[in-house]
């Protein structure tokens, strides 16, 4: 598969920031972001949605961490 054009790689970025900014404004309900998630899905390369899908569920996890810190351990129960 050749690399995408310019216009294809600037529609592509356009329609990921389209999905993004609509599952911000959406706390994250997919259901909501259903016809952003199809463009972008259609402008990108599957090879591109699948990083970017990972890109920003690690951004969430960082932005979480810095945020919240960790989940706590669970505590143990001591034994008897």
């Amino acid at each position: 598969m050749p690399f995408p054009k310019q216009e294809e790689r600037v529609k592509c970025w356009a329609s990921k920031d389209l999905l993004w900014q609509c599952l911000n404004d959406n706390n994250d309900d997919t259901s909501k972001c259903t016809k952003e998630r199809q463009d972008y899905e259609s402008s990108c390369i599957k090879q591109w949605v699948k990083y970017f899908d990972k890109r920003r569920g690690y951004l969430k996890y960082k932005e979480k961490m810095e945020n919240a810190g960790p989940d706590p351990l669970p505590q143990s129960k001591p034994s008897s």
